[in-house]
């Protein structure tokens, strides 16, 4: 449990209506459950913290049929022909240990975390919190898993976009479609996931491309722009090359994904091996050298 001078601290900064002191005080005390590998406590006083909300129903689960928010139940959007799910809900169980980028990413990403943290502040002052991210990078180098970090960092449940779904071939449904995920999203706070972004997001200069799917990326763009949720909105691509320029400047923070580096490759394994007993791990140079270019799905593989 967490020590007695936090929870004074705790009661003090209620009583005193000091909202700020209040948050950083809780979230000293997830820090440290988290500390004792309590994940499921820290999770849950952290989604609380968010939200105000108990935890998730099991039914908004990977697959589910909807999620509780605000004291509400709303059934998850599908798609118009095959009513397939166009969403899933994941309740995240990742986090900061879980993470293997370079210190300029972890700070830039921590920042993020605390901006949307301290939303209502930074909006008492005039400014707005990072809210929009775009991942770029080649495939198995950490995007999915590092949204998945940050709701899991944020106590946020993951809305998933199931691109196979979204995608029509009738005319005018995708962009319905992409309109019912905005439109579920408004209904509470989430991290709005949009993997294979590239999928929708292709730029309306290539003359391959048909009048529909100009029409999609118009579609986005304003909805996108028109999106006031309390959420944070993650697109991931493995080809930032093929995305229309107007994108990029819709995102507040735009983060390159890299292979790791020779000096990662060590803590990747680790991390893989953590769940087995074995004697301290070492990796021979000619090892480390085979797998220098790797991703770091190729490296736990």
């Amino acid at each position: 449990m967490a020590s007695g001078d936090l929870l004074k601290q705790l009661f003090r900064n209620y009583t005193d209506h000091n909202t700020p002191g209040f948050e950083a005080v809780a979230q000293q005390i997830i820090a440290e459950e988290r500390q004792k590998n309590h994940h499921v406590l820290a999770s849950d006083l952290q989604r609380i913290l968010a939200n105000g909300s108990a935890p998730h129903s099991p039914s908004t689960g990977s697959g589910g049929v909807g999620g509780w928010q605000n004291g509400r139940f709303h059934p998850l959007p599908r798609n118009s022909e095959e009513e397939s799910g166009l969403l899933e809900i994941r309740q995240p169980d990742r986090y900061w240990p879980d993470l293997i980028v370079s210190s300029e990413t972890q700070a830039l990403l921590e920042r993020v975390i605390t901006e949307v943290r301290r939303c209502e502040l930074l909006e008492t002052h005039g400014m707005r919190p990072k809210r929009r991210l775009l991942f770029c990078g080649p495939p198995g180098c950490g995007k999915t898993l590092t949204a998945e970090v940050l709701a899991g960092e944020l106590g946020l449940p993951l809305l998933y976009t199931r691109f196979d779904a979204v995608i029509s071939s009738y005319l005018g449904q995708t962009a319905a479609h992409l309109r019912k995920i905005f439109e579920y999203a408004t209904e509470g706070r989430w991290v709005l996931f949009f993997d294979e972004f590239d999928a929708i997001g292709k730029s309306r200069d290539n003359v391959s491309e048909h009048g529909e799917l100009k029409r999609v990326v118009n579609s986005f763009f304003q909805l996108l722009d028109n999106f006031n949720a309390p959420s944070l909105v993650i697109a991931a691509t493995n080809h930032e090359g093929l995305l229309d320029r107007a994108l990029w400047r819709r995102f507040d923070e735009i983060i390159r994904f890299d292979r790791p580096t020779r000096e990662q490759i060590p803590a990747i394994v680790k991390r893989k091996l953590s769940a087995f007993r074995h004697k301290k791990l070492t990796l021979t140079d000619d090892l480390l050298d085979q797998m220098v270019g790797f991703s770091h799905a190729d490296i736990e593989r």
